[in-house]
Order: structure tokens, then sequence, then C-alpha cells
């Protein structure tokens, strides 16, 4: 019936032992001591935490901090196409590119970079810019760990994203052997012939 009274019986009374509250404290900081000093022992058999990977160890296939492509060391492999910030989707991305005169045996105008910058606390490392990059000028290093006080300190300019090929050539071979299949580690099907 509906707004009616609920009668409620209680129908076990706690024991003594359960109705002091000392016991159960005592048997938690037994189980806490028995725990800390099995560790100081050295926990034969027990899993541990491995320690984080170093950057040299990192597989070719992790995605870190975008890097501009040195072959020198001195000028990026950037072309000035701007398809990285027109992709980029938190738009961290920054190319300044000016007009230059093209070289001897090329038709057209050129560009050159004259900026550069990615603001890594929008960034999502997500790897589209790598990939629509024409002229390979950027790749995904294996630098993930990033942190700074300050915000500003996180906006990378283009002295600071020049790494040389060398220090990336697993990075590099790896999407040169087969695109972004051999990045994932991932086979590409077989085409299969039509006759």
């Amino acid at each position: 019936m509906p707004g009616g009274v609920i009668e409620v019986r209680q129908s076990e009374r706690l024991s003594l032992l359960e109705r002091i509250w000392l016991p159960g404290l005592l048997v938690g900081f037994w189980v806490i001591a028995r725990r800390f000093f099995r560790s100081l022992g050295g926990g034969a058999g027990r899993l541990r935490a491995k320690a984080p990977l170093d950057p040299r160890q990192r597989p070719a296939h992790v995605r870190g901090m975008p890097v501009l492509v040195s072959d020198d060391g001195q000028t990026p492999r950037c072309v000035g196409c701007e398809l990285c910030a027109q992709i980029c989707p938190p738009g961290c991305i920054r190319v300044g590119v000016v007009d230059a005169a093209p070289g001897p045996g090329e038709a057209g105008q050129a560009r050159a970079v004259e900026g550069f910058e990615i603001d890594m606390a929008r960034c999502l490392y997500c790897g589209l810019c790598e990939e629509v990059c024409p002229a390979d000028a950027l790749a995904m290093s294996p630098l993930v760990e990033i942190a700074a006080f300050d915000r500003a300190d996180l906006v990378f300019d283009l002295e600071a994203l020049l790494v040389p090929a060398s220090l990336l050539s697993a990075r590099l071979e790896a999407r040169e052997a087969g695109g972004a299949a051999a990045i994932s580690g991932r086979e590409t099907p077989q085409e299969e012939e039509v006759s």
C-alpha cells in the first residue's frame, strides 16, 4: 500500500567481536606488516613493474614528438607546402614560408621555410602530419616524455625541431620499407591478379 509504514526487523545481532573495531584494525595492520617485510626479503616469484623504456629502446612504430628531418643538420627537408598545418586536427603546427628564387634547372616558383612551430601542449600525436608530408620532412620521434612548468616552453621552433636523419634512421627505414603497414607492424594484403 502506497505511503504506508514499512517495518524493519533486525534479524541478526552482531557478535561482540564484530561490534568491537579493534580486532579488524589489528588484522589490517598484520596484513600490511607481513607484505612489507616480505618485500624487504626480495619476494621471490613476485611480479615487479618494469622500468620505463629508454627512448633508444622504443620500437620504430612508436609515435612520439613530431620533428623536422634534416639531411645536413642545418636545413630541413621541408618544401613549405603547409599540408601538415592544414591537416593537423588541433592546429598546433604553424609554418612560415617566403617566396624564393627558383634554383638552376627548377621550373616555377620556389618556397623557402622561414619559420616552423609545433605547440606540443596541443599535439595529439596522431601522425597525420607525418603521413601527408610529400618531402618526408616530418617524422614522429621516439620522444614521448615532454614536460614543462610553463605552456610557452612547450612551443618548439625550427631550430629545436631539427633532427639529423641519422638519428631517426629506424623510423625512416620502416616508413620507406612499407609505408604505414611497416610502421604499425601489420602485413599489407597482397593484391590478387585478375585474369
